[in-house]
């Protein structure tokens, strides 16, 4: 008697106030272009009631105003009340116990995912309920974004690619800037190779063509030699331009023309068989960059066949025989390191010329 009957919501009160739990969610917005919108849930210990707001994040483009549920009771599930004013059981609410990372909500009709929890939720459910919150977080990290760089349009055929490029690229497109250095260095140099047509039509055997290729513009021309009764005309074959090797997808270079080599030019096969002397002379004072035209380079590749009783005579050995030999030892010599030997190593006979294996072995 006497005592009155202790009040539990002012005891919980008491007992609890200004303590938070805080979990971390998000809800997938299923109308038309909706997107998944990060929550803060704040459940209130002191009198069981939650709040949402939203987690806007910079310039998301969504008002300032971040209320998502305001401060109240929630309910597991909603229900209407005969007419206003109506009371209604306690039953039903979200409690603690209700709430765990990795499971879903209900805040009227919208489900929201638990993914994460702060320190003192983490804390309040390991002491009063032996449960690890952080053992269930869902990785709600989104993938760095890759934004695809657009591929230019393919080139129409007028003029050249570079400036094609350049008006897409620009509004007031500029002209496209040479390599200077390049131009003043190789200024005038015009290297020449002789090719023949090899598309296995017989009255195309005996045409004879030159390939000249500009080194300071990188461009390649192709004019047909005139030869006697061969039913074709001399004259330009193919137009002074920057041509584009079929077999790289790229411009042709210096390095894509030696002897030997089969380029394809116009649609057509065309075979190197021999090259002028400057075009010998300019490869070989370069030959850093083109090997083949190097006689120590060449010479060096010749080493595991230097046993051979054809390479010890000081007489020489003919060039066809060296090439065979270099085969069978799985040593594969184009007919340009061939010319380059004999113009290194070579000597005159009644024969014909052929290298001089002695000499060879001694440039080692």
């Amino acid at each position: 008697v006497g005592q009155p009957p202790a009040d539990k919501k002012f005891q919980q009160f008491l007992l609890n106030d200004r303590k938070v739990l805080r979990f971390k969610g998000y809800w997938d917005d299923p109308t038309l272009y909706g997107a998944r919108i990060y929550l803060v849930v704040h459940y209130y210990l002191a009198d069981n009631k939650v709040e949402v707001n939203e987690a806007h994040a910079r310039n998301s483009g969504r008002d300032a105003y971040p209320v998502f549920f305001k401060r109240g009771p929630l309910y597991k599930r909603n229900s209407g009340t005969a007419y206003p004013g109506m009371l209604v059981s306690d039953g039903g609410l979200y409690h603690p116990e209700d709430l765990f990372v990795g499971q879903s909500m209900n805040v009227w009709g919208r489900d929201v995912t638990l993914y994460d929890c702060d320190d003192f939720t983490q804390k309040f459910y390991k002491e009063f309920m032996d449960l690890d919150q952080k053992a269930n977080c869902i990785d709600v990290s989104e993938k760095p974004i890759r934004h695809l760089k657009l591929a230019p349009p393919p080139h129409n055929g007028i003029g050249t690619e570079e400036d094609s490029l350049i008006n897409c690229q620009m509004i007031m497109p500029k002209a496209h800037k040479p390599d200077v250095a390049k131009l003043m260095v190789l200024s005038g140099e015009n290297l020449r190779f002789e090719a023949k047509m090899i598309n296995g039509e017989p009255e195309d055997e005996c045409r004879r063509f030159c390939i000249a290729f500009f080194p300071d513009t990188d461009r390649t021309a192709v004019y047909e030699l005139q030869v006697r009764n061969s039913g074709h005309m001399g004259g330009k074959f193919r137009e002074k331009n920057r041509i584009k090797n079929p077999e790289t997808g790229k411009y042709f270079e210096l390095k894509d023309f030696y002897v030997g080599k089969t380029v394809t030019i116009c649609a057509q096969l065309f075979q190197i068989i021999r090259a002028d002397e400057h075009c010998l002379q300019f490869l070989e004072a370069r030959a850093d960059d083109f090997p083949w035209a190097s006689a120590a380079s060449c010479a060096r590749r010749l080493q595991p066949i230097f046993g051979a009783p054809e390479l010890q005579d000081h007489g020489g050995v003919d060039p066809d025989r060296l090439k065979e030999l270099a085969e069978q030892n799985g040593i594969d010599l184009v007919d340009h390191e061939i010319i380059t030997l004999l113009r290194g190593f070579g000597m005159d006979t009644d024969s014909g010329p052929v290298v001089c294996g002695p000499r060879l072995q001694q440039a080692c």
